[in-house]
């Protein structure tokens, strides 16, 4: 089973092509990424025609469309990638096209998952020509320890070292030393409110967390 998921414009022709390029079947799904709010009936046009592809291909095709807040970049961010954890089957991930607002978000969501993308295409707009493109495997994941922090923070936030430690049982010293090396990572961002220091996730934080 594959699922393809695509950003959606005003035309069809990368979808067209990534069926053609992998091929396409019943129970296979396909997922155009598409603005919450529509503001152009031609994005509509584009999705319905999808469908009226995929029936007369086969009936048992799904196409589905995930909707995105593009003035929310963080949610929008975290839609995504949960989008591409959560699809089930061979990944085919077309990065380009749609939105320019939503591009980056999805482009980012691609290059956080690609252990959980088959294949990644992108569409030329000089020369009409869809390619296939390797994702750099450019994000690392967190130790045991580090990430039972980061949840811990992310979980109780906004929180502080003597808490944290209290919870995991874990020595202050010893929090406050992997609490350093997440903000050294840009996971976690601490806060100065008076004399004590809160601690709250940070949205590469939330990324870290989503990462097998």
């Amino acid at each position: 089973m594959k699922t393809y998921i695509s950003l959606s414009g005003f035309d069809t022709s990368q979808i067209r092509s990534m069926m053609v390029k992998y091929g396409i079947q019943g129970d296979d799904s396909i997922i155009l990424i598409r603005p919450e709010k529509e503001t152009d009936a031609r994005g509509e046009g584009t999705v319905q025609a999808v469908r009226d592809l995929s029936r007369q291909i086969d009936s048992s095709i799904k196409v589905k469309i995930h909707r995105v807040d593009h003035q929310d970049f963080e949610g929008m961010l975290l839609s995504l990638i949960d989008l591409i954890k959560t699809s089930e089957g061979e990944i085919i991930a077309n990065i380009s096209g749609g939105p320019r607002e939503i591009f980056l978000a999805f482009a980012i969501a691609c290059l956080t998952q690609s252990q959980r993308i088959r294949k990644a295409t992108s569409y030329g707009d000089i020369d009409r020509v869809m390619r296939e493109i390797d994702l750099p495997k450019v994000v690392q994941s967190l130790d045991e320890k580090l990430k039972a922090v980061l949840v811990d923070v992310r979980d109780n936030q906004p929180t502080n070292i003597t808490k944290i430690a209290e919870r995991l049982e874990i020595s202050q010293s010893t929090i406050s030393r992997q609490v350093g090396r997440l903000v050294e990572l840009g996971a976690l961002r601490v806060i100065p409110e008076g004399k004590k220091k809160q601690i709250k996730t940070t949205l590469t934080g939330e990324i870290f967390l989503m990462i097998d």
